[in-house]
């Protein structure tokens, strides 16, 4: 009972500081040093106040966009509560209506569309923000890989070369080429270009995953064994990493390290 009165002690205290905060300005430095420091709920209700305060106040484009972003954070804590996903898509598309020229606006709703796994209207999204700037390559390689998760490969790999003329040692690029490689059976090339790549990066874990994915294809079990073991010294608590060395060990015939693995991860 206590505990109850509590919480709706909580509520009211929060509110009456959004009926407090008497003007736009508050609200917003409010809303902002809430959100800094995770009260989510209060921030929403603050962005909320300003947005009725001064509802055709121009800076208004970047309230949205800050309001879709607290309810985005909201959504993602709370995955099944859809309408606060929406609430946040809208916000993020009504910033887009009043300010069309901002990169980092569009950027927030693409990045959003590719976490719902919303890949076409991501690709959307993206594609406006290099019209808005053509040499930005986060954009490129998002659209990248949103193409890839599309299963438009040959998009992807544009992009991903693209990239690469103007950024010859962008990781995420380079990866991304030989990952379109493997997708499209070019899995020697593809290979060829990992091995450069660890090369270049022998601390990354994931580089070690990806090519042993790549001498499993080819039924190179052994070879795959030890590029997964590497990933497993390098992160030994990645759950993914085990999954992946189980399912080697039952190509292998080696059920019981396959079941132990298994075991660990379910437990990490």
């Amino acid at each position: 009972m206590l505990f109850r009165i509590t919480i709706i002690f909580l509520l009211c205290l929060c509110n009456a500081l959004c009926v407090h905060a008497q003007t736009y300005e508050q609200c917003i430095e409010q809303a902002y040093q809430a959100a800094q420091h995770d009260s989510l709920d209060r921030a929403e209700a603050l962005y909320r106040q300003a947005l009725k305060i001064s509802p055709g106040d121009h800076r208004n484009a970047l309230v949205h966009h800050d309001l879709g972003h607290v309810q985005e954070m909201l959504y993602w804590s709370n995955t099944a509560n859809t309408k606060m996903a929406e609430e946040a898509m809208y916000n993020y598309s009504r910033a887009i209506e009043l300010l069309p020229i901002s990169l980092p606006v569009r950027i927030s709703r693409a990045n959003f569309h590719l976490n719902l796994k919303q890949y076409d209207k991501a690709v959307e999204d993206y594609t406006a923000a290099i019209k808005l700037s053509p040499d930005n390559t986060e954009a490129l390689n998002y659209r990248a890989f949103a193409y890839y998760q599309n299963r438009s490969y040959d998009m992807a790999m544009q992009d991903y070369k693209t990239i690469l003329e103007r950024h010859p040692a962008d990781y995420n690029a380079a990866l991304g080429v030989a990952l379109v490689l493997q997708k499209t059976y070019k899995v020697s090339e593809a290979i060829r270009r990992m091995e450069f790549l660890i090369t270049e990066h022998p601390e990354q874990a994931e580089l070690y995953a990806v090519r042993a994915s790549m001498y499993a294809d080819i039924n190179n079990l052994d070879l795959a064994l030890v590029d997964i073991n590497q990933a497993v010294k390098l992160e030994p608590t990645n759950p993914a990493h085990l999954l992946q060395r189980a399912d080697i060990y039952e190509k292998q015939g080696k059920t019981q390290l396959a079941k132990r693995d298994r075991t660990k991860a379910r437990l990490l």
